[in-house]
């Protein structure tokens, strides 16, 4: 069962780790949190592809990171981890704007804030990270004048980069999954059901999802789990938001819609795993997919991370 972490939980884990730790596992359930002590270093490698289809053409980008984090403070309120990219092997042509700014900000350290269950928190150098980041959208923006359409997302992103929150969101998207499954209670033979939402990837109100997550796997020997989780929109919801789409933007160029736009096979879900050492508090190995066939341009991306020690 995966519990989501409110007050009383939080309390919980707060009271084991200042009393003595609980169990991590039983012979069928599981609560995974950081065991991390300040000082330690982890090192992770990371491949990002983002794969593109159109009418039976399809081109993938797979770009590959190497990074490393250290716990540099550890308290009552948690985490402070230092992450940094040590270095970014961008796939030629890659169409993931993050891709590129995360190459320009190799060697720069990223200080995250974890509550004391995995949870992320905030990024604690906002400021100094935004002052480098600035300056990497300004040379991408410089660089791709010859690319209109690398252009324009470029000066999007730098429009989008002014806030704390969206920095958050952009950048920190492979260290956020590092974290996924942290803060959580798992249970063997159970699948948890919620509700939530996903954002609409043609621009209207998020759409209602399903997300169903699973303990697939439970070594007490070798402290070693698999946590499985699928969400998905509805299908019939999606042709609907996809007719309105298209239905707006033949009336704003004037024309009449007729005939079938492509409404069959859509799919918008996202898929993980995670195959944690819950001892420790280490990703051995996870991948993230997120599929988007919506009719008009088909886009997959997959972040996967494999613990380098």
């Amino acid at each position: 069962m995966r519990i989501k972490t409110g007050l009383f939980i939080a309390t919980i884990f707060i009271t084991a780790f200042c009393f003595g730790q609980a169990a991590l596992s039983t012979d069928t359930s599981v609560i995974v949190i950081p065991h991390w002590k300040k000082g330690e270093t982890h090192k992770v490698k990371l491949t990002s592809t983002t794969i593109l289809s159109d009418n039976g053409r399809e081109a993938k980008y797979p770009s590959t990171f190497e990074a490393a984090f250290t716990v540099t403070e550890k308290d009552t309120t948690g985490y402070i981890v230092e992450w940094v990219y040590t270095k970014c092997n961008l796939a030629p042509g890659d169409v993931t704007i993050e891709n590129h700014i995360l190459n320009g900000l190799v060697n720069t350290k990223l200080q995250c804030k974890f509550s004391l269950t995995g949870r992320f928190k905030e990024l604690a150098n906002v400021d100094e990270v935004k002052a480098v980041t600035d300056k990497v959208v300004d040379d991408l923006i410089s660089k791709s004048s010859n690319n209109p359409t690398m252009n324009v997302q470029f000066v999007a992103a730098k429009q989008l980069l002014t806030t704390k929150q969206n920095l958050e969101v952009v950048l920190l998207k492979q260290i956020k999954f590092y974290n996924f499954s942290f803060g959580f209670k798992y249970r063997l033979n159970f699948v948890q059901t919620n509700k939530l939402k996903m954002p609409n990837i043609l621009g209207g109100p998020p759409y209602d999802a399903v997300e169903k997550v699973e303990l697939k796997k439970l070594d007490n020997t070798n402290t070693v789990c698999v946590i499985e989780t699928n969400k998905t929109v509805d299908q019939e919801l999606l042709k609907s938001s996809l007719t309105e789409y298209v239905q707006k933007a033949a009336a704003q160029a004037g024309k009449t819609l007729g005939g079938s736009f492509g409404t069959e096979n859509l799919e918008y879900s996202e898929h993980t795993s995670q195959q944690i050492e819950f001892k420790k508090g280490i990703i051995e190995k996870a991948s993230f997919a997120r599929v988007a066939n919506i009719g008009i341009q088909n886009r997959t991306v997959i972040i996967e991370i494999e613990s380098a020690e």
